[in-house]
């Protein structure tokens, strides 16, 4: 639907939601105190991605693009947050998914010298949501779209790829940091 709202220097131009979405959460188990107060405490952390919105930015008039509302949760619901992530922010998130959070292939195959007495480098792989990208991409348009039929299935898809971020991961370190919340 076309709506024409405000949100600072960009111009909402339409918005929908993620009729298909659904949140998944995760616990995590954690370790608070030390020596003999030390403990393990379980903590929950939910995603989704709720919906998306077509924006114009008023500096640069007609330049238009899409966001995505992800909607983040660690702990009990009074700590949601909700920020408006565009394409090109998945698009990181997926380089350090690829690379293991970080570490590329190159950097991995340097420690692992058949004479090196180190310790193996922690890279965490996550097939699945490798998978979930690919089929993003294999989704893609060639050029910007901003068609809500396609956002309807591009932010089901984004959605998806969180999901299986979340299910693969053994902390929540890297979508607290896509998301930009601080570790409590």
């Amino acid at each position: 639907r076309t709506v024409h709202e405000k949100d600072g220097d960009l111009r909402i131009v339409c918005k929908g939601d993620n009729v298909f979405g659904t949140t998944v959460s995760k616990s995590f188990e954690t370790v608070v105190g030390r020596g003999s107060k030390r403990r393990t405490e379980s903590m929950s952390v939910s995603i989704s991605v709720a919906s998306y919105r077509v924006v114009e930015c008023q500096k640069e008039k007609g330049k238009q693009y899409a966001q995505f509302l992800v909607i983040y949760c660690e702990g009990s619901f009074r700590d949601t947050v909700g920020v408006w992530r565009r394409y090109s922010d998945f698009k990181e998130l997926s380089r350090r998914v690829m690379n293991g959070h970080g570490e590329g292939c190159a950097t991995a195959l340097q420690s692992m010298h058949p004479m090196s007495v180190t310790e193996e480098a922690e890279t965490e792989l996550m097939p699945n949501a490798i998978t979930s990208w690919r089929l993003l991409k294999k989704r893609q348009r060639w050029f910007r779209c901003l068609d809500a039929g396609y956002l309807s299935l591009k932010v089901f898809l984004l959605e998806r790829f969180l999901h299986d971020i979340l299910f693969e991961s053994s902390s929540p370190d890297i979508l607290r940091d896509f998301v930009g919340v601080e570790r409590k």
